[in-house]
């Protein structure tokens, strides 16, 4: 009986281990697309009225909008550079609001 258990127990810890090492399938992720990233920050500029840190990744956001549509990225770039000058919430939760309608 022991000798059934001694032989027995590791085969089946390693029968265990085997069945679940199986790796799952890859998942396709595509990556949203500068636009939207760009509108999300205005979104959440335009929510909460506060330039935080997420402000910081706009002005490439604006470049790239630059290559595609240069007349709207270059208006949309001097409205960042007024925004970033304010500092009263309701202003720039205004701004903010401004800045998406253009997009």
């Amino acid at each position: 009986m022991w000798n059934l258990l001694r032989y027995a127990v590791p085969v089946m810890f390693v029968v265990l281990l085997l069945g679940c090492s199986s790796e799952p399938p890859p998942v396709d992720v595509t990556p949203p697309d500068d636009l939207s990233l760009l509108k999300g920050g205005l979104q959440d500029i335009a929510d909460s009225g506060e330039l935080g840190s997420g402000v910081d990744a706009i002005p490439q956001l604006l470049e790239s909008l630059k290559a595609s549509d240069s007349a709207k990225g270059e208006e949309l770039t001097a409205d960042f550079a007024a925004l970033q000058g304010l500092s009263d919430p309701a202003k720039i939760k205004a701004k903010a609001k401004a800045m998406l309608g253009k997009l």
